[in-house]
């Protein structure tokens, strides 16, 4: 007798190692995280527009000002981080966000002055990674350890769907709104993101995980200074922006060099960023979830450090324009693709405090602080392409090492939770029902 055919969810189902009562959680998360990377990337287009009107010589001041911007936010995200609910905190970044959009697109509907391009350049700088960072608190949050490690490449393959979508949104629709228009399609996206991840915390959820917080507005400072675990976390956030930026600083100069017309280079960096998001895409939802079961978090975290070795002693034997671009490729779809989802799965084993203000502080403030010193110690050194490739090399092993290191603090900081089991065996935890199911 023929066996039935496999239905396609039970299809989708394997393929994201989703057990039963996961479904609905993934859906939503997945849905959440597409929706509000679709939203980022189709303003991205506009901040670089913006960046254009600022002037190249002129960004690393603005990148500085991110910091700044950075340095003035934390604070205010602390306070209300502390006095909010999980759920009205949601509500109240992402409702914030769609209001500045629509008070930018006024501001710019009829022409973005130099004030209005460096002050929507810096505030998208700085919204992108608060809203990312405090999506990701809220899934760290609502899935257990175990289907962290199962789910979580699956959920950031939302995003990159995302990324993928939302350029040709602004390609498709930019005529006919206009650059300000974007920013309330934007707008838009980030409220539907918002429904679709407070279908995933809901009201009802495990402990006191719905709860304000309270605490020091600067608790996420003090968590990272006091925390081993945290600050290693830090350090992998810090030095992998400083080598991220370095790399995007020869690559600006190679292809400066190269002398290619204005369609000839946003033609590469479209392409560029298709194949970065098109990788990512694929290794977060085939390869990130089953490596992070089979060999660890920390092997997920190290994997990329050490495949760019290879890359980047080649670009120092061979500084050209190609080798570049294929760093620049495996370092942002490993990074999008690998080293987020394991990072994320990182603060499945830290209390809710830290989980929420000291990730955001690693994630935003830290992040940034890395660009901004990289930026300006890349301008002070002045080294050429090959000293660049000489420096990032003995960084990506430090990054390599770093990732082993918080994977086995990883697997200690959860055997010493409450009720956990031997560390040994968490690689095949048996399946958790997801917060937002219970």
């Amino acid at each position: 007798m023929k066996p039935p055919a496999t239905s396609w969810r039970e299809r989708c189902a394997r393929l994201a190692d989703c057990r039963p009562g996961e479904g609905r959680a993934l859906f939503w998360s997945f849905s959440g995280f597409f929706l509000l990377l679709a939203g980022y990337y189709v303003l991205r287009p506009v901040r670089e527009e913006m960046g254009v009107l600022i002037g190249p010589e002129n960004l690393q001041w603005a990148f500085t000002l991110a910091l700044a911007g950075m340095f003035a936010t934390v604070p205010l995200y602390g306070w209300a981080a502390a006095r909010l609910s999980r759920r009205h905190l949601l509500l109240a970044v992402f409702g914030c966000t769609a209001l500045l959009l629509a008070a930018f697109q006024a501001w710019i509907a009829g022409g973005a002055s130099l004030p209005a391009a460096l002050a929507l350049f810096v505030w998208i700088s700085v919204f992108n990674l608060i809203v990312v960072s405090l999506f990701w608190t809220a899934m760290a949050d609502s899935f257990g350890h175990a289907q962290a490690r199962r789910l979580f490449g699956m959920i950031a393959a939302g995003g990159s769907t995302g990324a993928l979508v939302g350029p040709t949104i602004t390609a498709l629709s930019v005529h006919a709104v206009g650059v300000h228009g974007l920013l309330l399609i934007a707008a838009a996206l980030m409220m539907l993101s918002l429904l679709c991840i407070l279908r995933v915390v809901g009201p009802t959820v495990r402990g006191d995980a719905g709860r304000p917080l309270g605490g020091s507005v600067f608790a996420g400072l003090s968590e990272v200074a006091g925390s081993p675990y945290l600050a290693m976390i830090a350090l992998l956030v810090v030095l992998q922006s400083v080598v991220g930026t370095f790399v995007y600083f020869e690559q600006a100069r190679l292809v400066k060099a190269a002398a290619l017309a204005a369609e000839s280079r946003t033609q590469l960096f479209a392409m560029l960023d298709l194949g970065v998001n098109v990788l990512a895409l694929l290794l977060q939802a085939v390869v990130a979830g089953r490596l992070m079961q089979r060999l660890g978090v920390g092997i997920t975290l190290a994997a990329v450090p050490l495949l760019l070795t290879v890359p980047l002693a080649a670009l120092a034997a061979i500084p050209v324009l190609a080798t570049v671009l294929c760093i620049q490729v495996i370092s942002r779809a490993g990074g999008h693709g690998l080293m987020r989802p394991a990072r994320e799965a990182l603060f499945t084993a830290v209390e809710r405090e830290p989980r929420y203000k000291a990730k955001n502080v690693i994630d935003t403030l830290l992040s940034r602080a890395g660009d901004a010193f990289a930026g300006w110690l890349h301008a002070i050194a002045g080294l050429a392409t090959t000293g660049v490739a000489l420096a990032a090399i003995p960084a990506v092993l430090i990054l390599a090492w770093l990732g082993l290191q918080l994977g086995r603090s990883y697997l200690r900081q959860v055997a010493a939770q409450p009720g956990a089991g031997n560390p040994a065996t968490l690689p095949s935890d048996a399946p958790e029902t997801p917060a937002a199911t219970r």
